[in-house]
This record gives C-alpha cells, sequence and structure tokens, in this order.
C-alpha cells in the first residue's frame, strides 16, 4: 500500500512505508512535546504514539493548573488506513519546518480542554546512543530518539480561562523516538509472564534543561548498587552555531522528594561532556505534570499501543494539589524546574521515577512509592 511517504526520497529498503522491517508487536513511533512557563503556572503535555503491528495510533493531552488541577484526555483510533496521519480525533501533529517549527491542535472535546501552539526550536536535536537490550534470547528495547529544545507560542484554553503562549517565558522541549519499546501495549499471551528482567532496584532520570546559550538532554539509568546500566545525551548549542552537540560522559546526583513521597523536589545534577564542559546544576520544582494522565505506566486499564476500537477517549481531572492524590497518580513525572548553573539562570524538566528498592534515598519497597 502507498503512502504519502513514498513520493519521499528517504526509502531504506525496498518496500513501502505502510509496514516497519519488524512483525514485533512492540515497535512504536512516539512524539512527545511538554511546554511550560516560568512561574509554575502551568504545564502542558501531549504526545502520539503509531504502533503498526498493532494497528492503533493513540495519543494524549494534559494541563496542570497552578499544581492544584490537572485535566487528562486520552484519545486512540483504527491506525489504517490513515496510518500516514498524525491525528486522533480532536487531536492533531504537524511539521512545518524541520527542527524548527512543529504545530499541536488540539480541537473541543469533552474534556474542555482546547489549543493551538507551536513550538520553535531554539536548540540543536541532541541524539541519544541507541538503546538495545536483550533477555532470555529475546529482544525486548531496541531504539533511538533524540530531544530538542526551544520555546512555544499560541493558545492553550480549558473552559473559560485561556492562556496566550509567550516565547519569551514559555519554554518548550520535544522528543521523537522509534523502534522496540518497553511497555507497549497488553502483555503478550502464552508466553512466558516475566520475558525481560525485572525493573527494580533502579533510578530513571531523564532531563531536558536549557539556559540562554546551551541546552541539554541527559538519560541515566542507575542500579541502587551505583552501576551505571545507561548513560547518553548531549550538550546542544542554538540553531546555525557550528559546534557539533557534545556526547554526556557523566551524570551525577544529589536529588531531594516530598516527605514520605516518590515525587522529586529538586536537587542537584552534576554532568560532564566530552567537549570538558562540566555542569554543576541547582533545580528548583516548580511544579510537575503526572504524564499517568497520558497513559505512562498505565491508567484505568489503558496502556500505551493497547487496542480500544476504531475512535475512543476518555478522561479525568486530578486534584493534584492534596499530596495524596499526587502521591496516587505519580509514576513517570515530568518535574518542572527552575535550574542554576555557573552562574546562567535556565528553565526545563526532569523526569524521575525510582523503581524501589533504592536505598540510597529511603526507598525500602519494591515499587514505585515509599
Amino acid at each position: 500500500m502507498l503512502t504519502k511517504y513514498d513520493e519521499l526520497t528517504c526509502h531504506q529498503a525496498p518496500t513501502t512505508f505502510d509496514h516497519v522491517g519488524t512483525s514485533d508487536r512492540a515497535w512504536t513511533e512516539k512524539l512527545w512535546m511538554n511546554i511550560h512557563d516560568t512561574q509554575g503556572a502551568m504545564v502542558l503535555a501531549l504526545g502520539f504514539g503509531v504502533y503498526p503491528n498493532r494497528n492503533v495510533q493513540d495519543g494524549y493531552a494534559c494541563l496542570n493548573l497552578g499544581n492544584r488541577v490537572q485535566t487528562n484526555l486520552r484519545l486512540s483510533r483504527e491506525l489504517r488506513p490513515r496510518l500516514d496521519e498524525l491525528s486522533v480525533g480532536p487531536l492533531t501533529w504537524e511539521v512545518l519546518e524541520p527542527y524548527r517549527r512543529i504545530r499541536a491542535r488540539l480541537a473541543e472535546n469533552p474534556m474542555g480542554l482546547a489549543f493551538e501552539l507551536e513550538f520553535l526550536g531554539r536548540f540543536q536535536a541532541g541524539e541519544e546512543q541507541p538503546h538495545f537490550g536483550r533477555s532470555r534470547g529475546r529482544v525486548f528495547v531496541n531504539h533511538c530518539r533524540y530531544a530538542q529544545l526551544g520555546r512555544a507560542q499560541g493558545w492553550v484554553r480549558l473552559g473559560d480561562q485561556r492562556i496566550e503562549l509567550d516565547p519569551s517565558r514559555h519554554y518548550a522541549q520535544r522528543d521523537h523516538s522509534w523502534g522496540i519499546r518497553m511497555g507497549v501495549g497488553a502483555p503478550e499471551q502464552g508466553v512466558q509472564a516475566q520475558d525481560i528482567d525485572t525493573f527494580s532496584h533502579m533510578l530513571i532520570n531523564w532531563a531536558t534543561l536549557q539556559f540562554e546559550d546551551r541546552a541539554l538532554n541527559a538519560y541515566l539509568i542507575e542500579k541502587a548498587d551505583g552501576r551505571v546500566e545507561r548513560l547518553t545525551g548531549k550538550l546542544c548549542w542554538p540553531l546555525g552555531d557550528p559546534r557539533p552537540p557534545a556526547e554526556l560522559t557523566a551524570f551525577e546526583h544529589d536529588w531531594v522528594y516530598h516527605p514520605g513521597s516518590a515525587r522529586m523536589q529538586g536537587g542537584q545534577a552534576r554532568l560532564a561532556f566530552e567537549d570538558g564542559t562540566r555542569l554543576a546544576i541547582d533545580t528548583r520544582e516548580l511544579t510537575s505534570m503526572y504524564l499517568r494522565g497520558g497513559g505512562y505506566v498505565g491508567v484505568k486499564g489503558f496502556t500505551h499501543g493497547s487496542w480500544q476500537g476504531p475512535d475512543w477517549s476518555d478522561g479525568e481531572r486530578w486534584e493534584v494539589g492534596t499530596p495524596a492524590v499526587a502521591d496516587e497518580v505519580h509514576g513517570l513525572d515530568d518535574t518542572v524546574v527552575e535550574c542554576h548553573a555557573g552562574g546562567q539562570l535556565g528553565y526545563g524538566i526532569v523526569e524521575n521515577m525510582i523503581l524501589g528498592p533504592f536505598p540510597r534515598y529511603g526507598f525500602e519497597s519494591f515499587g514505585l512509592g515509599r
């Protein structure tokens, strides 16, 4: 089957773009964007997942206002025959100018959340090292990803409240990944129940931070005994700068958590890069985006890539200003931070997830909480 992508001169195999080069049902292509202000008044997250071997496209949009109430909308549809459209229900994504302008729209829907905005790329895209893993003879992860930072313009509306996005104070980050990923869809039936190593005794950090003249993306997976299982990321320069992005070579941390909770308050990260740059970054939480509202790590029986029928939507509002509610919906969170490094002020997000036990930070039990 021909798609619009087959008109482009980017084929890498003697076949068409209507399918991928593996039958693994965990193959996915994901897009994510996060927009926040510099005061902690709002944070918006949106994203898409395309699952060719599950015939599913899903998406989400979540808005947290004032770290008090988070509104969530989740969407899913049958992928084919519209497999070359990044559109699911009222949510659409359009590349206007690669690495410079991305347009995202959310039309009217039962949750009352809508927006029309553009991501404006300011810095080079930071490409991660490929992520590959095999367990018990089976590949369980094999994907690549890049991240890019910039600003946002446009508007966001929730009910009668409209927020104008100003590039001078609304920061943005996005990523794009593709390949075989963990946690896609419902578990397979008739196979060994645990076909990958148990996910425990580990800390996962993924950060995107930007300052006036540089930006970075950093990914760390660290086991409870201190072993670094994955370290990748880039120090990136403004678009047009001739310097290439520099590879991340070290990521040390001293994080602080809310009392009795796995939610992050801030702390310090010490990063080193192959060009000799060293950054000691002090961070302070402004607000948080609870990505479980978008389906990450599962919510109300929904997981990314799961078949929900030809056209499906769901959503709710969470009173995340109540600590007990925030702890309940915590999972994979985007902690929006103000950060300081080398006399410069910056902003961004730190995704921080601990799968206990992880004694260094006082997490003694299995799971996502204390």
